[in-house]
């Protein structure tokens, strides 16, 4: 107990701060696309270094949970709409990334196709978003990894 507390106080704002520098050059600079980049990486290394240091594993989570959030915040990092997050996003900053293959079956699109190849891709792709729209947390998740 001593050593968290010793570890909250003394390393916390400093921690913090190096995250939130990294975070903010590498975006910057053009070496990461979003603020959030990191996010997974610095929670697991945190996580990973407080649980060698002794920390039960919940409360190691926990706190590098916690140290990371601390540090979007305090670059004042906005998550982006679920629509946003999704690979099919391509509207940016009014800009369209071209297409030359379907979404679903990667075939070629030809003529004035956009995004899918037939009403068969497009029905299957709306059906899945709406369902992954509609999941809990856990569901969405396994939705997700299965649809990749």
């Amino acid at each position: 107990m001593a050593r968290r507390e010793q570890f909250r106080v003394r390393y916390r704002a400093r921690i913090v701060r190096r995250m939130a520098i990294v975070m903010l050059a590498d975006l910057q600079n053009g070496v990461t696309a979003s603020l959030f980049a990191y996010e997974g990486a610095f929670i697991a290394e945190l996580r990973s270094t407080l649980c060698l240091l002794g920390w039960p594993w919940p409360t190691a989570n926990q706190a590098a949970r916690d140290l990371v959030a601390e540090a979007l915040r305090r670059i004042n990092a906005e998550r982006p709409s679920w629509n946003e997050g999704q690979r099919e996003w391509t509207i940016q900053a009014g800009t369209l990334i071209a297409r030359t293959r379907c979404v679903i079956c990667h075939k070629r699109l030809t003529g004035d196709q956009t995004k899918f190849c037939s009403k068969i891709c497009a029905d299957r792709q709306h059906a899945r978003l709406a369902r992954l729209r509609e999941a809990s947390e856990d569901k969405a998740i396994c939705t997700a990894i299965r649809s990749i």
